[in-house]
């Protein structure tokens, strides 16, 4: 984090101290921005102490730090029995956090510190973001978990062992009005996410050997889903299900399914017609075809798409040529094969994304294009696709399509041998020219 302005080499002038030019808000903002750019995503326990380090700068950076409460208001800590160095210290931490929103990190493992712990959820209406990764609920009796009028986010983590008495956790469910977004990462029932479903807009589960149904009876109490991501972890045999009424979420923007076969009946079961973004991972040797099918099923009710991340789910080019066909208002597509896989994509689904005149064009909207695995495709073929989707033709007509197509800002093919020196050379040329970020192995000289 910038604080104080460079100086000249040969400059006499003290450091200049932003609490002595700034408005205390406009510093309070920055302090706060560095302290979340610091923690967020890889959180850490040491994180705790950055409102601590900057305290050490000088006396009047203390004063200031140790009145702004949202400086401590994020709290990341072991609540394990000979985890928690202080309680007066945690006391005192969450004294100068005052009536701030608190985003706690907690970990519980196999023996708590009841003490701590009761501390913490003495302030359970204060939380905003809790993540809890738990391995001991013996406290459960002990310690009130209810009262979190405020709390918009819950992450759970119990391990890769059934964890006795999880539906303790319920209550946390059940007294936060304001939840919003839940993620799940256990080998436990989600059913707990169930709970207050209809108030959630985003839901993470990671599940083992969870039956498919259960899933879906989970997904369906939950209707106004804005983004959904479900894992698939673990050996599960793929159990195929009757046809069922599809599950209406009206709200849902963006799906990610992860894992075995069983994604396939997610994809029969559910209707989003206001889906925009699918990021499909498939894990499973067999049954592609039955994911390309469920896929397109899924696809059928969904004409605002405008993101498809594929990985692993395609066994054909006819099947990318008919995904491309049926979802023309795409902006960005991903598509990644087996790293064993020889062939998967070549000219013809190259030639199909050229714009080849005025009134013919593949993905209008088209501006980020990945290929992973299973290339063979002419430098040449290449290169008319690129040229194409970078410079495309002047058109006076307001109403035309070419007028309203975007041009190629992002493609990458990895995976795949290099092109020729000549070949790299007139791509730089292009990229010079459009802007263009052409990556990957394609372009590597060495």
């Amino acid at each position: 984090m910038a604080i104080f302005r460079r100086q000249s080499p040969t400059s006499t002038k003290s450091p200049t101290d932003p609490l002595t030019t700034l408005p205390p808000e406009l510093v309070g903002h920055i302090f706060h921005l560095w302290l979340l750019d610091s923690i967020y995503p890889n959180t850490t326990y040491s994180h705790s102490q950055l409102p601590v380090i900057l305290s050490l700068v000088s006396k009047s950076w203390r004063d200031f730090v140790y009145s702004s409460p949202l400086l401590w208001a994020h709290v990341i800590m072991e609540a394990s029995q000979g985890a928690v160095p202080s309680l007066n210290a945690l006391q005192r931490r969450l004294e100068r956090s005052q009536s701030a929103p608190l985003f706690l990190d907690i970990v519980v493992g196999e023996q708590s510190d009841r003490d701590a712990l009761r501390v913490l959820f003495a302030e359970s209406s204060r939380f905003c973001h809790l993540t809890l990764s738990v391995l001991d609920l013996s406290w459960r009796d002990d310690i009130s978990t209810q009262g979190f009028t405020q709390l918009s986010k819950l992450t759970v983590h119990t391990g890769f062992q059934a964890l006795p008495h999880v539906d303790a956790l319920g209550a946390i469910f059940s007294s936060s009005p304001r939840l919003r977004s839940v993620k799940w990462h256990s080998v436990d029932d989600p059913g707990l996410v169930a709970v207050n479903g209809h108030q959630l807009h985003f839901v993470d589960l990671t599940v083992f050997h969870l039956p498919v149904t259960h899933l879906l009876e989970i997904l369906e109490a939950c209707p106004n889903l804005r983004s959904v991501v479900v894992t698939f972890q673990g050996e599960q045999e793929y159990v195929s299900i009757p046809p069922r009424e599809r599950i209406l979420l009206p709200e849902l923007r963006s799906l990610v399914l992860d894992g075995t076969g069983h994604i396939a009946c997610i994809m029969r079961s559910i209707q989003a017609p206001l889906l925009s973004r699918i990021d499909i991972k498939w894990w499973h040797y067999n049954g592609r075809r039955c994911g390309l099918e469920a896929l397109q099923s899924l696809l059928a009710y969904s004409p605002h798409l405008e993101e498809i991340s594929l990985r692993r789910l395609l066994e054909t080019e006819n099947g990318l040529m008919s995904i491309i066909t049926n979802n023309n208002n795409l902006v960005r597509l991903t598509v990644a094969a087996e790293t064993y896989r020889r062939v998967l994509i070549t000219h013809k689904t190259f030639d199909f994304l050229t714009h080849q005149g005025q009134d013919n064009y593949t993905l209008p909207q088209l501006e980020s294009l990945v290929f992973w695995n299973a290339l063979d495709v002419p430098d040449e073929v290449v290169l008319r696709m690129i040229k194409s989707r970078v410079s495309l033709p002047n058109d006076t007509e307001p109403s035309s399509r070419a007028r309203r197509a975007r041009t190629l800002r992002s493609f990458r093919m990895d995976g795949c041998k290099p092109m020729a020196v000549e070949a790299v050379s007139r791509l730089e040329a292009m990229c010079r020219d459009s802007g263009l970020k052409a990556e990957g192995a394609f372009v590597n000289r060495n």
